[in-house]
Order: C-alpha cells, then structure tokens, then sequence
C-alpha cells in the first residue's frame, strides 16, 4: 500500500509503530481494537503526506499507462476520466498505485483461495462490494462529473484488498452473520464517500478504521437460542 520508492526510514519507522503501539500495546493478537496496518498507515500518512503521492513517485518511470493516479483522474473527471483506461487494464494492474494494491487480478485471486480455504467468510467481502456498488452507482447517477462507475471503483487501488483482506481481519471483525453483511455494507459505503467528499484519495485506511470501531456494536446483534423456550406447566 506503500508508494514505489518510500524512503526506508518511513518504512521502518510504520514497523515500529505497528508492532508496539498497533499490536503490544492492546495485549497482542486477539487485543487489539483497530487493524494494526491500517492504523500505522493512517499515522504515517498523517505525518508524513509528501511521501503518499503515488504519481509523484512513478514521476521518471516510462510507462505505456496515463502515469497519473487513477482515483485523482476519477476524482476530478469522474465517469469522464475513467475513459482514460479499459477494465482490462485495471484488472492486469496497468495503473498508477501503490506496490501492490493496483494488482486488481492477484487480490482477486488470493480472496477467493481465501474463500475456498475457508480462511475468511462470504459475509463480509459480498457486502463491501455491494456497498462500493451502490454508493457509487447512487453518486453516478446524481452527477457523472462527481463519482466514475462502479466498476471503476472496484477495479481501483485498494476496493478489493479493503474487501478481502483488510475488512476480514478476524480480531477486529464481527463475528455473527448479520453483523458481518452490515460491517461489509459500511464499508463499502463508506470508502466511496472518503474517495468523493474527503481530501484523501484513496481513504481505504480510514474506511477500515472507522468500521473496526462500529465492529463491537454491531455485534451486539446476535441470533436468537432456540430450543431453550419455557416450558408452560398446568
């Protein structure tokens, strides 16, 4: 999630901070309250927001792709500066992201091992894209100018990493069926409006911070115990 060319220092500095104060500091694994990664990486790029430029940072590389941010195109142009770019072009990663995160086709194919391994739930991944479906979907059809398509959303920098592998981290997920769809769905939703309305392009990190405090409530929500009724006696 880091852009080409992060300095190392930041690099170890977000380590540091993900180990002793995202995860040590809350007791460890199964402790903590928030998604160790994603706190460090809003915690870097609030302090240091120079280095989370990703056009910036593939400046002076010759690529065969428009080598500016794909969500920055969207966000100033909307439908219309996805134009720029074919799905197939997302889907294969020809897109300007970080490291990783614009390898739309890996994500895809790891959360589905992850589903067939039975390593994650359906619950949450299946409501965070439907929630990027149809926030973005709303938003396209209020004003093309404002939000691109769904599909561009979700062939983007970090939709389907959010989905698969940051929003499913068991220790600050839900744990109930309804719980998991309503988390997922917040998500979703929530991402579009941080990539419309914020001053952070992507806003996965935020997202993922903001459902993992609505996590504990939302589990509240559990299913009923049957078989335990009252017995009426005459």
């Amino acid at each position: 999630m880091l852009p080409v060319g992060t300095p190392w220092w930041l690099i170890v500095t977000g380590c540091l901070l993900m180990i002793f104060i995202g995860k040590k500091l809350f007791g460890g694994i199964g402790a903590y309250p928030a998604h160790p990664v994603m706190l460090t990486y809003a915690m870097l790029h609030i302090s240091w927001p120079q280095h989370f430029d990703n056009t910036k940072a593939l400046l002076h590389f010759d690529w065969d792709v428009p080598m500016i941010d794909v969500l920055q195109i969207s966000r100033t142009y909307g439908q219309h500066g996805e134009a720029l770019f074919s799905w197939q072009d997302l889907l294969m990663g020809n897109q300007v992201a970080a490291i990783g995160n614009g390898q739309i086709l890996f994500i895809l194919l790891g959360g589905i091992l992850l589903l067939l391994m039975n390593a994650i739930s359906w619950h949450i991944p299946t409501a965070f894209i439907l929630g990027v479906v149809g926030m973005s979907a709303i938003l396209n059809l209020i004003d093309p100018g404002l939000s691109a398509s769904p599909l561009f959303h979700l062939l983007s920098a970090s939709t389907l990493l959010g989905a698969f592998f940051l929003a499913t981290e068991s220790t600050t997920s839900p744990v109930n069926p309804i719980p998991m769809l309503i988390y997922g769905l917040l998500g979703g939703v929530l991402l579009v409006l941080l990539r419309s309305f914020s001053s952070h392009i992507d806003g996965i990190a935020f997202t993922i911070l903001i459902i993992n405090f609505v996590a504990p409530l939302v589990d509240r929500i559990t299913p009923g115990i049957r078989g335990m009724e009252l017995e009426t006696h005459a």
